[in-house]
């Protein structure tokens, strides 16, 4: 999977656009959707509310658009990494590394999709399509390949079950260590992953 070479019109479209989502981001961030206008965000952006228009034609766009904007920083990277061949083992290890990584640069961002997931339905379909599932694919076909799962267990259900804990954990541990000082990622993944397949009790 190759990135396809951007001309520079499609480039100067998606710096404008960039500058236009980042600002949202700020505005929605401070305000909330609902609280906000495309008139503060063009204000933040540095450019006149008629360019957010060029762009987007709604403040629901731009809402759809920061789903989009992640999707391009993130999963384009993400599914390529996972996809070389490694072992099933540490390819999944590499798969929550790369999510944790994901989560944590994108805290902001992924807040505010996150609240306003809650009412906006066209977003949690957006974020759905564009971020979850391909997430989910790639967990289920590593988990597929290691044949290391119960037989009772589908591979999809798996996936969800597997995802649903570790966003939850990353999500918690986003919010402690704006307290404490953060252990290292590769042994935070490891001991996620233990407790994860493991449990909490000693072992004997």
């Amino acid at each position: 999977m190759r990135r396809k070479k951007k001309t520079k019109s499609e480039d100067l479209i998606d710096r404008r656009k960039s500058q236009i989502l980042e600002a949202a981001i700020k505005v929605f961030s401070e305000k909330g959707f609902e609280g906000s206008t495309t008139k503060e965000i063009a204000k933040k952006a540095r450019v006149s509310e008629g360019t957010i228009f060029r762009y987007f034609k709604t403040k629901k766009e731009i809402l759809i658009g920061l789903v989009n904007m992640l999707t391009e920083k993130s999963m384009f990277k993400f599914i390529q990494e996972v996809e070389d061949g490694l072992d099933p083992s540490q390819a999944l290890k590499n798969i929550l590394k790369l999510h944790y990584n994901m989560i944590t640069q994108n805290y902001q961002l992924l807040k505010t999709i996150f609240y306003e997931m809650q009412f906006h339905k066209e977003l949690r379909e957006a974020f759905y399509k564009e971020v979850v599932s391909n997430v989910l694919e790639v967990i289920k076909k590593r988990i597929q390949e290691s044949g290391s799962t119960r037989d009772d267990v589908p591979p999809e259900l798996a996936a969800q079950t597997l995802l649903g804990i570790f966003l939850g954990i990353t999500m918690v541990q986003t919010m402690v260590e704006e307290n404490e000082n953060p252990l290292d990622p590769d042994k935070k993944i490891s001991l996620m992953l233990d407790i994860i397949f493991n449990g909490i009790k000693k072992h004997d």
